[in-house]
């Protein structure tokens, strides 16, 4: 009877054993979520990804990296901003006071080309004529075939100034200069295109 006892106790002592390392310590709850705070130094910086919101004033330097989806709208308020149109492709000649020579003497300027811009505006002066007019014709220019040249505007001057704008000018456009009588004379030609 000594063996079943012996089983018997073991079977005791077994059963206690594993009693005990299973009821071990009591598991306890979860502690309630607490708010943190993380600090984002220069010399250790937290990386963001994924979509972030941000309000208020906040400064952002260094190399961003940004790529833009979907179309970009810009509300523009004139009673509040300040609108301004970036300039197009302008031409400006201006080479200042020069001379002519006696009657019939002759110079041309450009031709210019007028294909990016909407508006010409000719500024031309005449002064010391020395007894004659400088005549100023402004061409539709074509650099390779003669018959395509023809004349858009002409006028000629006596000690005066005269300004003409031209809107929707040819591509092309060539001033030739005339001396018409008299000896050497004085001129300022001005183009300015818009």
């Amino acid at each position: 009877m000594r063996p079943k006892k012996t089983l018997i106790g073991m079977g005791w002592v077994t059963a206690v054993v594993a009693l005990t390392l299973l009821s071990g310590s009591p598991v306890l709850a979860a502690p309630p979520d607490k708010d943190v705070t993380v600090v984002n130094t220069p010399a250790n910086p937290v990386p963001i990804t994924g979509f972030v919101e941000v309000t208020g004033a906040t400064t952002v330097s260094g190399d961003v990296n940004s790529v833009q989806s979907g179309p970009w709208t810009v509300g523009i308020d004139p009673a509040h901003n300040l609108v301004s149109l970036a300039p197009g492709q302008t031409l400006y000649y201006n080479e200042g006071f020069n001379v002519i020579g006696g009657d019939g003497s002759e110079l041309d300027f450009g031709p210019f080309d007028l294909s990016k811009i909407s508006k010409l505006r000719i500024i031309a002066r005449a002064f010391n004529n020395n007894g004659g007019d400088i005549r100023f014709r402004v061409y539709v220019w074509d650099n390779d075939v003669l018959a395509k040249r023809t004349i858009l505007d002409e006028f000629s001057l006596f000690e005066e100034t005269l300004t003409r704008v031209y809107e929707a000018p040819p591509p092309l456009v060539l001033v030739r200069l005339t001396k018409l009588g008299g000896t050497g004379a004085n001129y300022h030609l001005v183009l300015i295109g818009r």
